[in-house]
């Protein structure tokens, strides 16, 4: 069963996020138990994944005209399943990485994201989520992120 489920949120959280002046998302913005949930607002894409597995990630695409800050964290969300939104979710960060992204990229998840789950874990009735923002800069024009969540992928260091 957990196979099973790793698989469905490696599939769910192959997102898509792009945009010119607004970073829309290509994913329906509805949390299932097993995916990821995005929001916008003006010239920043947000995106709230379940991250029960701790699955390694990689972030890829590109921040055309100027640089953009891309960064993720993982806290801890109210309750393990049902719905999601971001009222629900922990102000507390567990691990932090953020860095500054110009034209094509590919981001690793670093290794320190995975024991941070266990903060979550520990304490009853909470769930591990993983937070990732890419901000456009005054420069940037256009960005572009896809998110994929997948236990065969590379850890960063």
């Amino acid at each position: 069963m957990r196979i099973v489920t790793a698989l469905a949120t490696a599939l769910l959280c192959g997102v898509s996020l792009f945009g010119s002046s607004v970073s829309q998302a290509a994913f329906p913005a509805k949390w299932n138990g097993t995916g990821c949930f995005s929001y916008q607002v003006p010239r920043v894409s947000n995106t709230v994944c379940d991250y029960s597995f701790g699955q390694p990630v990689v972030l890829k695409g590109y921040s055309k005209g100027g640089s953009s800050t891309l960064s993720y964290t993982v806290q801890c969300r109210k309750g393990t399943h049902g719905p999601m939104n971001k009222t629900l979710i922990d102000r507390r960060i567990w691990y932090k990485r953020s860095i500054t992204v110009r034209g094509n990229f590919k981001v690793y998840g670093a290794k320190g994201a995975f024991p941070a789950t266990r903060h979550c874990v520990a304490a009853q009735g909470k769930g591990p989520v993983l937070t990732i923002r890419l901000r456009m800069g005054r420069s940037a024009t256009r960005t572009n992120l896809v998110i994929r969540l997948d236990s065969n992928l590379p850890w960063s260091n």
